[in-house]
């Protein structure tokens, strides 16, 4: 008798994939809650601070009720503009300037922005304070961003008042060495904060005023690495050695 055929048929082999997919979407899923949760705590960081917005329109009889104060507080005050500006640019100064826990925060309680009275802002401060002045508040912790009116002059004005904001928050969370900081290197660190240029950082280097030349150096590519450290060297003091100091070891 014929015997029949038997056909064998191999298993199918089981799918690699299949018992690490539980695995491996659980690691996606912590990757992306990790980054969100870092996302959401630096944002909350950059709002633990109040804003104030003064609305100088309001007082239609003062000398502050000009022109380029009614056109600030319609396109900037009324719609709440100009407070998410502040918001956004302490956002990305802060980021900037304390990357981890060893930079230490500059405590920041209120910071409160205006567009100065026209006839205040005649009076030819220094070059810095062409577009913005800060000022420091009653009570610790507090700071004015003083707008100047000429910035609603500009062709792109909200380029000009997102610029002077970003450069005003940029010299509300810098340490300025206890008052010994040379205003040329804070200005030239707000530049940097306010634009990310690499060329305004390494203007610091120009303007620190050494005495020693060898301190006036260029400064490499990693600027932002190199402003984080000398912000945290400047908050207990200032020395002509300590914009070399903060980028030497990046450098080397």
């Amino acid at each position: 008798m014929e015997q029949p055929l038997l056909v064998s048929s191999s298993p199918a082999p089981p799918s690699p994939a299949s018992d690490d997919s539980p695995g491996f979407l659980i690691r996606l899923l912590l990757l992306v809650a990790v980054a969100a949760f870092s996302l959401w705590a630096n944002y909350e960081a950059s709002k633990s601070f109040q804003v104030t917005v003064l609305n100088n329109n309001a007082a239609a009889a003062s000398v502050s009720s000009s022109p380029p104060t009614r056109r600030f507080d319609l396109l900037f005050v009324a719609n709440g503009r100009a407070a998410r500006l502040v918001h956004r640019a302490a956002d990305s100064v802060q980021r900037a300037l304390y990357p981890d826990a060893s930079f230490p925060r500059k405590p920041v309680e209120r910071v409160t922005l205006s567009m100065e009275p026209v006839v205040a802002a005649d009076h030819g401060d220094c070059v810095r304070e062409e577009t913005v002045a800060v000022r420091r508040g009653r009570r610790e912790g507090e700071f004015a961003v003083e707008l100047r009116p000429r910035v609603m002059a500009a062709a792109d004005v909200a380029e000009a008042v997102g610029g002077a904001v970003r450069r005003g928050v940029a010299r509300v969370w810098l340490w300025d060495g206890q008052g010994r900081a040379p205003k040329r290197v804070l200005a030239a660190l707000e530049d940097y904060l306010a634009t990310s240029s690499a060329d305004a950082l390494r203007g610091a280097s120009l303007a620190s005023q050494s005495r020693n030349h060898s301190a006036a150096t260029v400064l490499p590519q990693e600027d932002f690495v190199c402003v984080a450290r000398l912000n945290r060297a400047m908050k207990d003091g200032w020395d002509d050695r300590m914009l070399t100091e903060a980028c030497a070891s990046i450098a080397a």
